[in-house]
């Protein structure tokens, strides 16, 4: 069965929502600001997949699907836009183990919403959609969390800034 996985992109990539500074202070959220635009660039899972069917199983998603792609721009105003590349999974359920195989579609989905930083618990709100808290690492040019992502499992998100 097709699935339209920007349900795993939201929470793989949304989950973020917001990030800046100019200060590196090893990891110490609350003096580095979450203002500015940040690059999905490493998500690794807890399980290998081969989500590209090329024979080889990696923990690395990325490599898996070196197509997918997420942007995030956080505004000074407590608001953020997500621009992510929508991916679409097929679930062969007919064997054993169940066989998951995944691509990026043309298609750019953004969403919208609103963010909050409380210490190192990162608050973030899709509009139209309950609110959603992680805990996150954050240095000047990187912010790192792990999130449950459907049955991915844990998966750890770092995004970097640009």
């Amino acid at each position: 069965m097709k699935t339209n996985f920007f349900l795993f992109v939201m929470s793989f990539a949304l989950l973020f929502a917001s990030c800046s500074s100019d200060d590196d202070n090893g990891g110490n959220p609350a003096t580095i600001s979450l203002v500015g635009t940040w690059e999905l660039t490493s998500a690794s899972g807890a399980l290998p997949v081969d989500l590209n069917m090329d024979g080889t199983a990696s923990v690395n998603l990325l490599e898996e699907l070196p197509c997918f792609e997420d942007t995030i721009v956080v505004n000074e105003d407590s608001t953020y836009s997500q621009n992510v590349v929508e991916i679409i999974f097929d679930f062969d359920v007919t064997v054993q183990p169940p066989v998951v195989t995944a691509d990026c579609t043309d298609a750019i989905l953004t969403q919208t919403g609103e963010w909050n930083l409380n210490g190192e618990q990162l608050i973030f709100t899709p509009a139209g959609e309950d609110s959603k808290t992680v805990t996150i690492t954050l240095t000047e040019n990187m912010l790192s969390f792990t999130d449950t992502v459907g049955d991915l499992g844990q998966v750890a998100l770092v995004f970097t800034r640009q």
